[in-house]
């Protein structure tokens, strides 16, 4: 047989060709085996032909010698695929309303995006209070113009470093709440609670506060008060207004015209409280407090009842809202340690197994 891969933009979702072949067609099917998830054969034409779904990806077989071409085959599973794919909308639409799903595991990938901004904010912030070492210039007869040269340069310099240290801060403040909503959404179902109907779609409508009370113990929420109160603040204060061209929730970014005077902030005095207030809107010390903020959250999620779900999340567990699957995070994290441990093990297996096709 002659083989040809099709660029995987053409068939991005090479199981449902695998459907199409053995529930629609008919074609004979074999698999799994060694590298090979599945394979279907058939002909086109009266030509053999096999379709197969290796780990080097989807595969298209065509004996050899024949004039079958394979942007034949490659235009007839096109076709194919969209009367299928109408066919299946239905039931995908029941499904997912149904809560029967499946989420991608991503947090490492947003823990790693905050992680990257607020390690350059903190390098930014830390060069604008290192001065720059002062270089020798020859004197040009008047001391105090080179000294205020000098003084000028220093203070650019460090108030370019602040901004960028304010540039990197506001995303690492965006890529954090990113990867909260992410994370509490894998946290609620590790929890092993069941779903009521719609009650998935709800929690991920839901606001990254709302999803953390369907999370956290109700006991343990009036313990996080305070950080909670921290955490709105930040929302509030700093990340809804970069993330939504500027407006302030508090008119803090509208003035009105009062009359002989001037411009005046929409919310008075509290205008103090505005990000705009200062030259960089976050200095060194918010940012610091922030990242403090950030911690003592985070320490919150990954200790006491949460503890073994947020390891779940940690070792990237792909989480299905289904009742079996719920049933069975519920078994591990509420099992001894040896059989949570004995449970992640085996999940790791698994999915090294399937991915590599080590059948």
């Amino acid at each position: 047989m002659d083989t040809f891969k099709p660029d995987r933009s053409e068939f991005p979702v090479p199981d449902l060709i695998h459907f199409m072949m053995r529930y629609v067609v008919k074609w004979k099917m074999s698999g799994p085996e060694e590298k090979v998830r599945w394979t279907a054969y058939g002909s086109v034409d009266g030509t053999p032909v096999f379709l197969q779904m290796r780990k080097s990806g989807f595969t298209i077989g065509v004996e050899k010698g024949r004039a079958l071409a394979f942007q034949r085959v490659v235009g007839q599973l096109k076709a194919g695929l969209k009367e299928v794919e109408k066919f299946l909308e239905p039931y995908a639409k029941h499904q997912v309303e149904n809560g029967d799903v499946t989420i991608v595991n991503r947090f490492h990938e947003f823990e790693d995006r905050y992680r990257f901004f607020r390690d350059l904010a903190g390098k930014a912030y830390g060069k604008a209070k290192t001065p720059r070492r002062k270089k020798r210039v020859a004197s040009t007869g008047n001391p105090s113009g080179g000294f205020m040269s000098e003084m000028v340069a220093e203070l650019n310099r460090s108030t370019r470093a602040n901004h960028e240290g304010f540039y990197h801060s506001t995303a690492m403040i965006d890529a954090y709440f990113s990867a909260l909503e992410h994370r509490l959404v894998l946290l609620r179902q590790f929890t092993g609670t069941a779903f009521a109907d719609g009650a998935v779609l709800s929690l991920l409508a839901a606001r990254w506060d709302e999803k953390l009370k369907l999370v956290v113990p109700a006991i343990e929420i009036k313990k996080m008060a305070p950080i909670l109160g921290k955490m709105r603040d930040i929302k509030e204060r700093i990340r809804n207004p970069f993330a939504h061209g500027g407006s302030e929730n508090d008119r803090g970014s509208l003035f009105f015209h009062l009359p002989r005077v001037g411009a005046i902030p929409a919310n008075f005095s509290g205008f103090g409280r505005s990000v705009r207030f200062t030259v960089v809107p976050i200095e060194s010390h918010s940012h610091a407090e922030i990242c403090r903020t950030f911690d003592e959250l985070d320490a919150l999620l990954e200790t006491g009842a949460l503890e073994r779900p947020h390891r779940m999340i940690k070792a990237s567990i792909d989480p299905s809202f289904d009742a079996t699957a719920i049933k069975e995070y519920a078994d591990a994290t509420s099992g001894t340690d040896e059989d949570f441990e004995h449970y992640m093990d085996w999940w790791s297996k698994e999915w090294e197994r399937h991915a590599n096709m080590d059948y």
